[in-house]
């Protein structure tokens, strides 16, 4: 798969703020440090698309 056009579009936390459109949608789940930013930026063979950090989030 070869990743043409990538862009952040929004960050949604409930079902009002999700975007409209007919285009696929991929879910990622996993905890806090285990790849999942780093994997979407090497998909998109992007550096800063998905936002990475060194500390897990504290909830």
């Amino acid at each position: 798969m070869v990743v043409k056009n990538a862009r952040f579009e929004i960050s949604a936390v409930g079902p009002k703020q999700y975007p409209k459109g007919n285009l696929p949608e991929v879910v990622l789940v996993g905890k806090s440090n285990v790849g999942k930013s780093s994997f979407v930026n090497t998909l998109c063979n992007r550096k800063n698309l998905a936002r990475t950090s060194n500390t897990p989030r504290k909830d």
